[in-house]
């Protein structure tokens, strides 16, 4: 038995993916697409289409390790669209749910009459519960309009992955460098499935030892106003500008691990006479895919103080999450495990009472970025924990143990709750984690999110 279950009219549907919550406890995602011509190498749309657009429905998990298919990457190859898992990039067809890993993801019949979108979905009487636009507009600033991010890169087509960080690494305005960061990522992901595939570089290039900022008045962390609870119009502008300042940091972090750790060898155990092997691509595409998303992050943020009559810079900034790269800027473990493991994991904890301040005060435009953030920021911890599982399963070592270890090592003062259970679990750090773990002397305090 299946059931049709009715979306909205196609006038009503703006983003180009949905959340689609069922009354059957699953979760679909909704793709809304351009539909294709039948000229050239592309295969031409002809059902499910209406007034220029295509929809596609699938499963909301990838099936290879259950990564959320709402973040997926989305290209146009021989066949069709196909959209990339942001995990490992595996790639399916989003009509078919093929993959050229040899898997399989389900699909969904979407039918369309007198433009009302509807989804075919197994299951007698199932129902809509909710469904959820999912926002990947980067707010660009100038004239307020969405910006071509897939115009001529600046450093030519020959350029490696390192020398494009570096240079978006050393680029002080904000604005430029959320528009260079989302060309790298989208370039890169175009090309990966290509025989032009964007070269790596590793120890070609050095990463600055600290971005430049522009205009920006820098304290230290303790030092930084005080924010309130949200209860004002002021106290809601400064814990934006805080979250943006955070954001920008953010965005330098995932493009410095790309380059300062390009060479990095996973290290066999001994006696295992393997030899040290380099970082697999993905790890690049993952960790390019988050400073795409802290990119996107900053530019929400900065488009809504904009919107509540301030600006990004009107307040003082500080340099908290930088001064940890610096810490762990010679081992890969060890920036993954006080970054993301950490500082990331903090914002997880802090974000729904962060969400619930906004709330209560009705500002849900502002609601809206900071639940977009919170969703990404919960990917972004399983990349840190995937990677750093990675590595330990090569080198034949406990992640747990590792983590703890760094912590203690590099970390000041304790990490501490109250914890989001639930949304570490969701990123793959259960309690042993995090349970009766602190660092050295404390020092100011924890810098959450990124």
């Amino acid at each position: 038995m299946t059931s049709i279950v009715s979306l909205g009219h196609h006038a009503s549907l703006a983003h180009t993916r949905y959340i689609i919550s069922l009354s059957s406890g699953s979760q679909k995602i909704l793709f809304r697409l351009p539909t294709l011509g039948s000229t050239g190498s592309t295969i031409a749309d002809t059902s499910n289409s209406t007034l220029g657009w295509t929809y596609y429905a699938m499963g909301s998990e990838c099936p290879h390790a259950g990564g959320p298919m709402a973040d997926s990457h989305v290209d146009l190859e021989d066949s069709g669209y196909v959209a990339s898992c942001p995990w490992h990039a595996y790639d399916f067809d989003l009509r078919t749910g093929e993959s050229s890993f040899g898997v399989k993801a389900c699909v969904f019949p979407v039918v369309i009459i007198d433009d009302l979108i509807s989804v075919e979905v197994p299951g007698c009487g199932v129902t809509l519960v909710g469904m959820e636009g999912v926002s990947e507009v980067v707010e660009f600033k100038h004239d307020g309009t969405v910006k071509d991010t897939a115009k001529r890169m600046e450093l030519g087509d020959d350029a490696t992955m390192c020398e494009w960080c570096v240079h978006i690494l050393n680029t002080s305005d904000p604005e430029k460098k959320i528009e260079l960061t989302t060309q790298l990522f989208s370039t890169f992901a175009t090309r990966e499935q290509t025989s032009n595939a964007i070269p790596i570089g590793a120890g070609t290039v050095i990463p600055p030892d600290e971005p430049p900022r522009e205009a920006l008045q820098a304290v230290k962390p303790w030092e930084m106003p005080n924010p309130g609870r949200g209860g004002t119009l002021k106290s809601r502008i400064t814990m934006l500008h805080a979250l943006a300042n955070v954001e920008q940091w953010a965005i330098d972090l995932a493009l410095d691990i790309c380059v300062r750790f390009a060479a990095f060898r996973v290290s066999p155990p001994t006696g295992s006479g393997d030899e040290p092997q380099p970082l697999p691509r993905t790890f690049f595409y993952d960790w390019l895919r988050v400073a795409n998303d802290e990119a996107k992050h900053f530019s929400l943020l900065r488009a809504r103080l904009e919107a509540m009559g301030s600006h990004f810079g009107a307040l003082p900034v500080h340099h908290g999450l930088w001064e940890s790269a610096r810490l762990t800027s010679e081992d890969l473990r060890a920036r993954i495990s006080i970054i993301a493991l950490v500082h990331e994991a903090r914002g997880l904890d802090i974000n729904p009472l962060t969400i619930a301040k906004f709330r209560t005060a009705k500002d849900l435009d502002s609601v809206g970025v900071l639940e977009i953030i919170h969703r990404d920021e919960v990917t972004h911890v399983t990349t840190g924990h995937r990677w750093l599982s990675w590595i330990c399963e090569q080198e034949g070592t406990q992640p747990v143990e590792v983590f703890r270890g760094y912590v203690m090592k590099y970390f000041r003062g304790a990490v501490k709750g109250p914890f989001n259970a639930e949304a570490r679990a969701e990123a793959g750090m259960d309690a042993c984690y995090y349970t009766d773990l602190a660092g050295g002397p404390a020092r100011g305090h924890v810098v959450a999110g990124g």
